[in-house]
């Protein structure tokens, strides 16, 4: 049996057929709604897994882009398995090109000159000009040549914190203490997390001339309620995402010459590789997840990305903030997380009907965990996409 290997919520492994099959339901989401979004080429940094694989998809098969993409995941080679991120990247680019779609990727670190190099290459050589970009990077560490490396760290400012964590898969919480974080450590994650990054693509790209005119650019952040501040909106993880919402409005400035745009893209919580391992939080995404659900309020990440381009980044008025996070924030959808919370701390999650929910989409972002792929025996590494037809439901049924 070819299992998921879990450990702290981190998942080490994938399996390609569940991978290819993920990412082609969330083409069929995108591919039932049209969105406004005008432009015809797109860039994507940090292509391969979560809201950044959402995006691009949607950007392909709702709003009808060519889109070229920067990610950073282990390949697959003949005897060895790829990561989750490769295979999601290599589905997507099979199924973009059935579409007649332009998929042009690099697997580097985006951190690097060379990766905006090889964005600004590709654009000339297809005589193109640069519509959207998408900066949805979540990397626990930077490399500054000639300086050294940053790494980001979750931690609180200013106190200690004191709370839960939870193991999902073996459904046990444990009762944690995290230090505050250092001024080094506050530094370091706003430079890996924080937006000097993004705004060094938005001015390459500009000084190299393959901006077009009319350019938006959007970056992904994650404000959450009162219940997570404490270890995310005042922590370290606050501490970026304010310098990335500062650099939103530098970007704007500098973008008036052709009349571009800069937003941040606020989001709901979601369950994904990076949320997951955030203290806390999975046991908050449950329970929200769960509320939502039983309200008709529950949107996937791929059903979330389509709004954001559709109802907001496509408004030349938009705000540069733009709000998807409106349906977790709700009075009601909170007093009820708070209500739950406090029984789960007294009563424990053995058996929590919401953990079933938090599992399911969890594994299946590593490819695991759908009733119709086969994980009785280790699949090939290099397995390709197009041996496994989903339009065809024969297919769905043999898959792996």
């Amino acid at each position: 049996m070819f299992k998921a290997r879990i450990k702290n919520n981190m998942c080490s492994n994938a399996h390609p057929v569940g991978c290819f099959y993920q990412v082609y339901e969330q083409i069929e989401q995108a591919r039932g709604k049209r969105v406004s979004l005008k432009g015809k080429t797109a860039l994507v940094v940090g292509c391969s897994s979560g809201i950044g694989l959402a995006s691009r998809i949607g950007l392909t098969f709702s709003a009808g882009m060519d889109t070229l993409g920067i990610y950073t995941d282990r390949a697959a080679q003949p005897h060895k398995m790829g990561s989750a991120g490769w295979y999601n990247n290599q589905a997507f680019e099979y199924y973009a090109r059935r579409a007649n779609k332009l998929a042009l990727s690099s697997n580097q670190d985006a951190f690097q000159v060379n990766a905006k190099e090889w964005i600004v290459q590709k654009l000339q050589q297809q005589e193109k000009k640069l519509d959207v970009l998408v900066y949805s990077v979540a990397a626990p560490k930077r490399s500054v040549k000639g300086v050294g490396e940053y790494r980001s760290v979750i931690k609180p400012i200013a106190k200690g914190f004191d709370g839960i964590a939870m193991d999902p898969f073996k459904e046990e919480m444990r009762d944690i203490h995290i230090e505050a974080a250092t001024r080094d450590e506050i530094e370091a994650t706003v430079k890996v997390m924080g937006g000097e990054d993004w705004q060094e693509w938005v001015n390459y790209l500009k000084s190299a001339g393959v901006l077009a005119d009319d350019f938006i650019t959007v970056a992904y952040s994650y404000l959450g309620p009162e219940h997570t501040q404490a270890i995310y909106g005042e922590g370290t993880l606050g501490a970026a995402k304010a310098h990335l919402h500062e650099t939103a409005i530098a970007l704007q400035q500098n973008l008036k010459t052709i009349n571009g745009r800069a937003h941040i893209g606020l989001f709901p919580a979601l369950v994904t590789p990076s949320s997951a391992v955030i203290p806390s939080m999975p046991l908050y995404i449950s329970l929200l997840h769960e509320i939502q659900k039983e309200k008709g309020l529950y949107e996937t990440t791929q059903e979330q990305v389509l709004r954001l381009f559709d109802e907001h980044l496509s408004r030349a008025d938009a705000e540069t903030k733009l709000r998807v996070d409106d349906r977790e924030r709700r009075t009601d959808v909170q007093l009820l997380v708070a209500q739950r919370m406090a029984e789960v701390e007294k009563q424990g999650i053995a058996g929590l009907p919401a953990l079933v929910g938090f599992r399911q989409r969890f594994l299946n972002q590593f490819g695991f965990g759908y009733d119709h792929v086969q994980y009785d025996d280790k699949p090939d590494p290099l397995t390709p996409p197009a041996l496994f037809d989903f339009d065809q439901p024969v297919a769905i049924s043999k898959a792996g």
